[in-house]
């Protein structure tokens, strides 16, 4: 560690968010990274204006009850503050709740942006694999939904250019479902959505959500992110 007056190193965390800590908010999920920097006595960079908050950003944000093994953060030293990324891991992941495990600090490399795909684990109840075909049929050809856009207002959408690929697996008496969905822009596209389709089109509403994790994040040619 030294002091360097014009430097201000960025740098992506990559981690997990598994077990009981996925069921905390996104908000409490950045706080709970601001603390660790705090506790750690690692200062962040804090943006200008009336406002200034620190230089940090969050890729994909999940929703509550998702477990992630892809989970990525950047953020921004305070100028002239140099420390070498496996030891910030270090000195980060002692200041961690239970759940979040760092598993790598490097300098950023790509935009979030490039992000196109997403794969998710799904596990559903128990039930019979003799109803793989009928789920893997009620998803195909066109799917329309109903939602709500940034106006407020119901509009109907396309959304099976979304899943780029799907299969159902018999798992210990249960199903899981693979999925590699679009999370680009108006695409987005999430495995909720996906089991609300397969629930409206068997009308089966044993089809609930037992977990979901997210297991990978692509670039559109398919390439890890």
């Amino acid at each position: 560690m030294n002091e360097n007056p014009v430097t201000a190193l960025s740098y992506r965390c990559r981690f997990e968010k598994c077990g009981p800590i996925r069921y905390i908010s996104h908000l409490d999920l950045t706080r709970a990274f601001h603390r660790a920097f705090i506790r750690a006595e690692i200062p962040l960079k804090f943006s200008e204006g009336f406002s200034p908050h620190p230089k940090f950003a969050f890729a994909l944000p999940l929703s509550t009850g998702t477990e992630s093994l892809v989970e990525m953060a950047d953020f921004t030293l305070k100028p002239g503050f140099v420390m070498e990324g496996e030891a910030l891991r270090t000195a980060l992941q002692k200041e961690m709740p239970a759940g979040i495990r760092l598993l790598s600090v490097k300098e950023e490399e790509g935009k979030f942006s490039e992000i196109a795909l997403a794969s998710y684990s799904v596990l559903l109840p128990e039930t019979s694999p003799d109803r793989i075909p009928a789920a893997e049929e009620a998803l195909k050809g066109e799917i329309v939904i109903k939602k709500k856009n940034k106006k407020g207002k119901w509009v109907e959408k396309e959304i099976s250019g979304g899943m780029e690929e799907i299969r159902f697996l018999e798992e210990n008496g249960a199903l899981r479902m693979e999925a590699l969905l679009s999370v680009a822009g108006d695409s987005y596209l999430t495995p909720e959505t996906v089991i609300d389709v397969l629930k409206e089109r068997l009308g089966d509403e044993s089809f609930s959500i037992r977990s979901i994790r997210r297991t990978g994040v692509y670039k559109i040619d398919r390439t890890p992110f």
